[in-house]
């Protein structure tokens, strides 16, 4: 099952009730006050992690059409194909599609984006070969769209760190991360966005699946739900720390209840895939 936004004309479903806190695990990241944080961690670097709609926010229904992203430069941003090409059947999509961004946690939260800094527009410049028939993806491994935004985001947001690692490194039981704005976690607000909050979920590496030698998902006791999608999946390799390797992509279940036996799915950035995420920043350059 996808984690993406609801089509257009769709009315907020029963998975915005939060799960269990019993078995939920995930926590809010604050990204400006470490003394906020379990263990005082830094999450600074992930404000670079933004809110995406598959249109103008005007023209977006509020809260629950909203999917995750992150910038990677100053004014590209990765999130999945399913995240901003809704519709109920999706073949060979074209690029062009207005797609907003928000991003950056504010001081108060009491902005129009409830929580969010900076809202910007941009187009769908590049995405992968996937499909989706009746809503679902069919080739999840290349379930990723990449946005050029019309202006650079303030340089005060640090771009995440995003690379193609050796895939011995991804052995079984490895700890991985995600980020990201769970719609179930959105409190509502009347017409506001109930953004406030990142919340990220920990969990370990079950199996690398390859669709071919190309493409593959991780699948992972990671817990997400719907708007989790498009939210980087990161982990501490060879010495460097937050290192992207994929982002989010499916979930089994309510996506909470995770296990070996029915893990979550993320995209994998092998080095076909971030080779042509790379062309296509090249042939759309920053302003």
């Amino acid at each position: 099952m996808l984690c993406g936004p609801l089509a257009a004309g769709q009315s907020p479903p029963t998975w915005r009730m939060a799960p269990s806190p019993s078995k939920d695990a995930r926590a809010v990241k604050d990204r400006l006050h470490p003394r906020n944080n379990k263990g005082h961690e830094d999450y600074s670097f992930l404000n670079a992690v933004g809110a995406i709609w598959p249109a103008e926010v005007g023209r977006s229904a509020a809260g629950y059409m909203a999917s995750s992203g992150f910038l990677i430069d100053r004014c590209h941003v990765l999130t999945n194909l399913h995240a901003v090409y809704i519709d109920a059947l999706v073949v060979d999509a074209p690029v062009g599609k207005d797609v907003s961004f928000g991003v950056g946690q504010t001081q108060g939260g009491r902005s129009a984006l409830q929580g969010l800094k900076f809202l910007l527009g941009g187009v769908v410049v590049a995405h992968g070969d996937t499909i989706i028939v009746d809503r679902r993806v069919h080739n999840p491994e290349n379930d990723w769209a990449l946005i050029r935004l019309a202006q650079n985001v303030d340089d005060t947001i640090e771009p995440m760190n995003v690379a193609a690692v050796d895939a011995a490194l991804l052995t079984q039981n490895r700890r991985l991360s995600l980020a990201g704005f769970p719609a179930d976690r959105r409190a509502g607000h009347a017409d506001r966005f109930g953004l406030k909050d990142l919340w990220g979920s920990d969990g370990e590496l079950v199996r690398v699946v390859w669709a071919s030698t190309a493409g593959a998902v991780i699948e992972s006791t990671i817990q997400a739900t719907r708007g989790s999608s498009g939210g980087p999946l990161y982990g501490n390799f060879g010495g460097r720390p937050h290192i992207v390797i994929g982002m989010q992509q499916g979930i089994r279940g309510d996506g909470i209840d995770v296990s070996q036996a029915m893990p979550n799915v993320q995209l994998l950035f092998t080095p076909t895939t971030l080779a042509e995420i790379r062309t296509a920043q090249t042939l759309s350059p920053c302003p």
